[in-house]
């Protein structure tokens, strides 16, 4: 079974990082800062943790997750939709699905919501309010690409087949009724189905050849798609979400090609908020950039430069782990891993202003792994 790979943050940190002492300060922020909160969900070797964090005040409070959820550090997968989060367990053959509303703090489990049966093959999953979406292979050993629809309400299902023998399979974006799902064919061609749920059927299946599709729901709720062969110019095309119907197309001047599938960014205002991935060797492997789609012009912020001077003022050692735009607070949001544990302290996270500027820097007992936008 394959199913997500949110272990390999916190698995290559301990086992790459020797740690030792040291006592500093945890928390750097600029002079004047804006109103909001941050939830922040992540992990050591034993527990999973929930940080809410409130800028207004600079205080944070930390739940144990694993206490109050029942979930181990070996959950499969984590999915959020709409405020509420899930996480997906694997035990005894089944998943398991444990639900925690973050406004109301209401807690719902599901266990054994799936069995897994032998001639099949799970790969990942993710859901709304109504159901859970399994995107598996069936029979067991081969790759031919199922979907599978469990509903929340009685556990009940049914299979969608979208095609046999694929060479691979990417994650999924679910967005308002629309599950898009990415794959390579056999013959080596990208496709990209959309599932809408409401209809319970295929409502669009957009055929790229070999152009790798890349892709997003914009501010406006607009699919964007990306499209790269080669080290040419990456093409940029808006569909509407309605009919799928081409809204415009452009040539962006990156010659750097995103993974194929959902984007880890954002378009607002006509501007790509994402990470841009450094050739290298390079001190990071990705740091925050914005695209300006109107001019072209392409920032990527001195991230590095920021972390020198971070791990100077505070005598830490920050080694970045992911990063992420957060478009309600409109700030970029970078977790690390300290290499220099602080106290109980192993892990922590910057929040970074569009100009690069440093707005908070926290120390945290946990590895972050996911940050609630």
């Amino acid at each position: 079974m394959i199913f997500g790979n949110k272990h390999l943050i916190v698995l290559v940190f301990f086992i790459a990082t020797i740690l030792f002492s040291c006592s500093n300060d945890d928390v750097q922020e600029a002079n004047e800062i804006q109103d909001f909160n941050l939830t922040i969900i992540g992990e050591d070797l034993q527990e999973v943790y929930q940080y809410d964090y409130q800028s207004l005040n600079n205080i944070g409070t930390q739940v144990n997750l694993s206490s109050e959820l029942g979930i181990k550090n070996n959950y499969l997968t984590l999915r959020e939709f709409e405020g509420s989060l899930s996480f997906y367990s694997f035990s005894n053959s089944a998943i398991s699905l444990t639900q925690k509303n973050l406004a109301t703090g209401r807690i719902t489990d599901f266990p054994n919501f799936y069995t897994i049966s032998a001639e099949r093959s799970l790969v990942w999953g993710i859901n709304d309010e109504n159901s859970v979406y399994f995107g598996l292979y069936k029979p067991l050993g081969s790759t031919n690409l199922t979907l599978r629809i469990v509903s929340f309400a009685d556990m009940q299902g049914f299979d969608v087949s979208l095609e046999f023998g694929i060479r691979r399979l990417y994650e999924p974006l679910y967005d308002n009724g629309n599950l898009f799902i990415t794959y390579l064919t056999g013959s080596e061609n990208y496709k990209l189905v959309v599932y809408n749920v409401d209809a319970n059927a295929i409502v669009k299946t957009f055929e790229f050849g070999k152009e790798k599709p890349s892709f997003l729901i914009t501010d406006l709720g607009n699919l964007a798609v990306w499209t790269q062969e080669g080290n040419s110019n990456t093409n940029l095309e808006l569909f509407d979400t309605l009919n799928f119907l081409s809204i415009s197309t452009s040539v962006l001047p990156m010659a750097q090609p995103f993974e194929a599938g959902p984007i880890n960014g954002a378009i607002v205002d006509e501007k790509l908020y994402y990470q841009y991935v450094y050739t290298q060797p390079f001190e990071i492997e990705s740091g925050p950039a914005l695209l300006d789609l109107n001019s072209g012009d392409n920032t990527i912020l001195d991230i590095v430069g920021l972390i020198n001077k971070v791990n100077e003022d505070e005598e830490i050692s920050i080694r970045p782990l992911f990063g992420q735009y957060l478009s309600d607070i409109n700030l970029f949001a970078i977790s690390y891993a300290l290499q220099n544990q602080v106290g109980d302290e192993i892990g922590g996270f910057l929040l970074v202003s569009l100009e690069g500027n440093l707005v908070v820097q926290r120390n945290l007992e946990f590895l972050p792994t996911y940050f609630v936008d």
